[in-house]
Formats: C-alpha cells, sequence, structure tokens
C-alpha cells in the first residue's frame, strides 16, 4: 500500500508503525479511538459499522508484522532498523524484538552473512524470509519506510524530548562525523528535532546491543509523549508524510484492526527484547554472532507471554549504580506496577555501573529476566549466586547502569 490518506485513524496508525520501525519501546494504548473506518463511501460505511462489531482479526491469536527501516524505500540499499511486533489480538497482549542489523545469518540463496543484507540482496522479499529462517516463525506483514520521512513525521509532530546518555563517560554524550553524516548530541534530558532523533536511532560507535536498546528507547519516548488525544492534529499532519512513503502490504481493513487492538494494550503488556549476539571479526569484517541457545530461550519467552502465561513476581531490592538522583526509586515503583514486592531502596556502592546488574539466587534466572524486560535493559548482566541465604525472601538485587532510562521511564 503506497498512497496518500486523510483519515485521522490510519494516519494515526501509520504514525505509530513507523514510531516502531525506528525503534525503542512504547505503549500504544494512548492512541485516540478512531472515529469511523477508513473509507468515505456510504458502501464502504455500512462495511464499517459491520467492522467494528467483529473482533479484530477473527480466530487469530499470533500475528508477526517484520518493520523495516532503511535509507531508500525505492531504491534498494541496506535496512538499518530491523524489528518484528508480534500481537495476540485476542490477549492485547505484544512483543517487539529487535534484530541487530550485523547479526551474522543464514541469507537464502547467499550464505553467512549479516542480516541487513539480505534487504540489499533481495528487497523485502528477502529479508522476510531471512528473518522468518532466523526466528522459525512466519511472517504476516511487513512495513518499511525510509529515514527522511521519520524526520518529517518527528518535526511534524514537534520534536521528541528524551535522556540522551553518555556512552564512554566522557562528558561528550554522542559523537561521532563520517563522511555522510555529523552526530553531536550532548548527554541529558533534552528535547531533540526529526533529524537529531534520527541520529539518536542510529549512533553506533558503542554496539549494536546498544543501539538497538536506543531505538526502543526513543519508541518509548514519541509514544509517551506524541501518540495521545491531545495532539491529534499533529498526529493528522505527521501521517500524512508518512503514508505518502510507507511501503507495505497491510491493507486499509488490516491497519484498522490493529489500531482497534493496539490502543488497547496496557504498557505491561508489552514485552521488549534484543537477538543476544556477540562480537566476533572475521578476515577484518564485524560480524554479532548469534547466541543460539540463548535466542531459543528468549523466542520461548516471548511465546509464554503472548500466550498469557503468569507474570513472574518476587521480592526485590533496587540499588542505585548510576549516580542518576531519583533511579531507583523510578525503577522500584516501575517493578512494583508489574507485581514485584520491593524490600529496599537505596544507593550501590558507587555510581559507576555502565551496566544494569542483576544478582539472583540459584533457579531463579526467570526472575531476574523479568527484572531485564520491566526496566527496559536489554544488556543487563544476569549473575547467579550460590551462596544466597536460604532463609532471605529475597530473590534477586537490582544494581541501576547508566543504561536505564531513569528520566523517560518517570515521565511515563
Amino acid at each position: 500500500m503506497k498512497q496518500s490518506g486523510r483519515f485521522l485513524d490510519i494516519a494515526l496508525y501509520m504514525v505509530a508503525a513507523v514510531v516502531v520501525v525506528m525503534g525503542a519501546l512504547g505503549a500504544v494504548s494512548a492512541l485516540m479511538n478512531p472515529s469511523s473506518p477508513p473509507g468515505d463511501s456510504s458502501a464502504q460505511r455500512q462495511v464499517g459499522i459491520l467492522q467494528r462489531f467483529r473482533e479484530p482479526f477473527p480466530g487469530r491469536t499470533r500475528i508477526n508484522v517484520l518493520l523495516l527501516g532503511s535509507d531508500d524505500v525505492d531504491n534498494i540499499g541496506r535496512s538499518d532498523t530491523i524489528m518484528v511486533l508480534s500481537l495476540n489480538p485476542r490477549l492485547k497482549h505484544t512483543a517487539v524484538l529487535s534484530i541487530p542489523r550485523d547479526s551474522r545469518v543464514q541469507v537464502p540463496g547467499h550464505g553467512l552473512d549479516k542480516i541487513n543484507s539480505a534487504y540489499a540482496y533481495g528487497g523485502v522479499e528477502l529479508a522476510q524470509k531471512t528473518v522468518e529462517q532466523l526466528l522459525g516463525m512466519h511472517i504476516d506483514y511487513y512495513a518499511q519506510v525510509g529515514f527522511d520521512a521519520f524526520v518529517d513525521a518527528v518535526d511534524e509532530l514537534g520534536g521528541v524530548d528524551i535522556d540522551v546518555p553518555d556512552p564512554f563517560g566522557t562528558g561528550k554524550g554522542m559523537v561521532k562525523h563520517t563522511y555522510y553524516d555529523s552526530i553531536n548530541l550532548k548527554p541529558g534530558y533534552q528535547h531533540l528535532d526529526g533529524k537529531q532523533a534520527l541520529q539518536f536511532a542510529r549512533y553506533r560507535n558503542d554496539s549494536d546491543i546498544e543501539r538497538a536498546k536506543r531505538q526502543q528507547q526513543l519508541l518509548r519516548a514519541l509514544v509517551d509523549q506524541k501518540l495521545n488525544v491531545m495532539n491529534s492534529h499533529r498526529l493528522l499532519a505527521a501521517g500524512s508524510k508518512i503514508i505518502e512513503r510507507l511501503n507495505t502490504d497491510i491493507d486499509w481493513w488490516t491497519a484498522y484492526d490493529f489500531l482497534r487492538v493496539l490502543r488497547q494494550i496496557p504498557a505491561a503488556e508489552i514485552m521488549v527484547a534484543t537477538v543476544p549476539i556477540g562480537d566476533s571479526s572475521i578476515n577484518g569484517i564485524y560480524y554479532g554472532e548469534v547466541h543460539e541457545h540463548d535466542l531459543r530461550e528468549l523466542l520461548a519467552e516471548i511465546n509464554s507471554h503472548l500466550s498469557g502465561a503468569p507474570m513472574l513476581a518476587a521480592t526485590v531490592d533496587v540499588r542505585n549504580g548510576s549516580g542518576v538522583a531519583g533511579a531507583a526509586s523510578v525503577a522500584a515503583e516501575r517493578l512494583a506496577e508489574s507485581g514485584f514486592e520491593i524490600a529496599d531502596i537505596g544507593n550501590a556502592s558507587n555510581f559507576e555501573y555502565r551496566r544494569t546488574v542483576i544478582s539472583h539466587r540459584t533457579g531463579e534466572r526467570e526472575v531476574a529476566r523479568r527484572v531485564k524486560e520491566v526496566l527496559a535493559v536489554p544488556d543487563a548482566q544476569l549473575i547467579e549466586q550460590h551462596d544466597w541465604d536460604d532463609s532471605d525472601e529475597l530473590k534477586a538485587v537490582v544494581v541501576l547502569g547508566k543504561d536505564f532510562a531513569a528520566n523517560s521511564m518517570a515521565a511515563r
């Protein structure tokens, strides 16, 4: 579907799709209730009435959508952002899985290569086949958009406020200069325009994992701040720009069903994860080697989440190791909202933790994984401690690192 439109419900959906394409976690439950289904003829309105009363996606319990962000929609290039959105329309559960672009995978017909090369070799069709083979799942739909459309949409939405990290602790923030782009974002909570938001999403001087995490952080900020009823006029303007440049096989009625489901999903039922990889070099070329065992565990966890398996809850301690004032209180509040009991809140032994560390007692790895998911720290280190006091009711101790986006999470 590549066409323009003026209906608010579809514009809102397309904006949401673009935000997901660019990455970072968010709750789409703030999307406004569509006033009417797409279409303006009387026949379409009559069908629309039937659509409104029937259940979205009748008979379906799992829908997978491939989301691609690339330099150019019309010309073959490499896909810079790759995500899979999985949705259970019956239970209103969803999961967003980021696939680092340098992940070394089997590309059908081309052997082992970086996953973003699949798009260069065979466009969306080969990219979809490659993702299906990697994850062992069927992709039902795809949505692809170029970065220029993203920049325009964010500007139409009035920009976005986000906490820019300092990846290397130098105080300079995110800095990178190449022949095709220049990135210079100072650290701290600030307002970004469309171009700066794109730079935030594409910066990758540290790692592919960190990049995916920032894309998810950006998604959360955009959805929390922009996809709401009071911002409907901006959403319509941004949506019209997106629709003209969106490449997707999602038709109008399917988009309408997506919107009806997505706006009902509570934040607690949105799971965000990243395909686990490790650094490797072959002939001087960097690759991300996929950790197959960890990936299968992660996919099983996603399946459990989508099928409505009971959420793990336990007693945990929260320690601030990031140095950000109030970080431990924000994290504790989010964990409590997700069913955890907070035993204690305080400071760690120092404030120099770059990554969040979650220590857990033997047999409680799933508790630690759930904490990592709730706090949106996909690169957190999980440590099993075998000398845990059996009389202690604590299941885990969380030491927050600088990867915990306290400011943006507190704004939710």
